[in-house]
């Protein structure tokens, strides 16, 4: 079992996923993030997702593997 910040960061983390199409370190730039910060500040600890500037956000390839391997 998940607790709510970790389901939030896997939840985060699948949004990046999907926008990249699966891609590592291809950027984008997400709204709301913010509102999230406990979820985006555990993915980034994890090594999950790189944030830059605020919004800036890209997949890693250990964040990839993560949804990947949850989708199987």
């Amino acid at each position: 079992m998940f607790t709510k910040v970790d389901q939030d960061a896997r939840d985060l983390v699948t949004s990046v996923y999907r926008v990249t199409d699966g891609r590592p370190l291809k950027w984008r730039m997400l709204i709301g993030l913010s509102a999230k910060q406990a979820a985006v500040d555990y993915a980034v600890e994890r090594g999950w997702i790189i944030v830059e500037e605020g919004n800036n956000v890209c997949l890693t390839v250990k964040g990839a593997r993560l949804v990947r391997d949850a989708q199987s």
